[in-house]
């Protein structure tokens, strides 16, 4: 079959009535390096990332190779959004149709496919887009939403797990220890290292953060026939992100006794980075 009629029956899929990003009706565009639909507003975004990060063509107007056509039959709109829209924070609103201006749509689908702020990860806990957002944005206006009892995000935090030294031995001869982090009510596991009192990860987690809320990072050691162990916790201060927005801050911090914080249990290597919501 001629590729541009095979695009033509991909496009009545289901999973691709929909523009990828926006929910635009009838995508008649698509990044081929992708492998999803997309409107014309967004197309013109997806260009001016560069063709490294989205290589755009026409679904009626310009040619395409069977290759091509095979990688986007074998994606799509779905697969894309699972990947790219894995953990999408509830303080990120995402692009709707004719009602996004122009700067919000760049911004959010550079977050997405460029620097992949929302995109599966391990460590990421699955938080996709919720499907009802844009009824209750066509609705009812922003302002007559209740505000008692919400939090009101600033940005994102990104945070990179590097590793822990000296941590303290908890079995016989050494511990099995994996994190915990926690950012207000968001909290993240880490992977557990086996038998490792000098653990590295490097494992990348984000939250949603309101500009007040601490970083804490609880080291447990984990046991199979018994409750796992407080191995300590690292209580990390982000008030200075605030006056360093897209800076990446890399320290070390002390992790210190539950209970007698003046005693030291070893200390932990992070990368925390703030990315403010425009």
């Amino acid at each position: 079959m001629d590729p541009r009629k095979r695009l033509g029956v991909l496009l009545q899929r289901k999973d691709n009535l929909l523009c990828a990003d926006c929910e635009e009706p009838e995508p008649l565009w698509a990044s081929t390096n992708w492998g999803c639909f997309l409107c014309t507003q967004c197309a013109g975004v997806h260009r001016s990332l560069g063709v490294h990060h989205s290589f755009v063509l026409s679904c009626t107007l310009d040619d395409w190779t069977d290759e091509q056509v095979d990688f986007m039959e074998q994606n799509g709109n779905k697969a894309v959004n699972a990947h790219l829209e894995f953990c999408v924070p509830k303080a990120i609103e995402a692009p709707f149709r004719s009602l996004t201006s122009r700067e919000e749509r760049e911004q959010y689908i550079h977050a997405k496919y460029v620097e992949q702020l929302f995109s599966k990860q391990e460590g990421r806990t699955e938080r996709p887009r919720p499907p009802e957002r844009n009824t209750r944005r066509l609705s009812h206006p922003v302002d007559d939403a209740p505000k008692v009892g919400m939090v009101e995000f600033i940005g994102i935090l990104d945070v990179t797990l590097v590793e822990c030294q000296d941590l303290v031995i908890k079995d016989i001869i050494s511990s099995d220890p994996y994190c915990l982090l926690s950012v207000g009510l968001q909290t993240r596991k880490s992977s557990t290292k086996q038998s490792n009192l000098n653990p590295k990860y490097n494992e990348h987690f984000s939250f949603s953060w309101d500009g007040i809320d601490k970083l804490v990072v609880t080291v447990f050691d984990e046991d199979d026939l018994s409750k796992d162990d407080h191995m300590g916790v690292a209580t990390v201060d982000l008030s200075p992100l605030l006056k360093a927005e897209g800076i990446v801050m890399r320290e070390w911090f002390p992790i210190v006794h539950r209970k007698h914080h003046e005693k030291q249990q070893g200390k932990i290597l992070l990368e925390i980075q703030f990315i403010a919501l425009k």
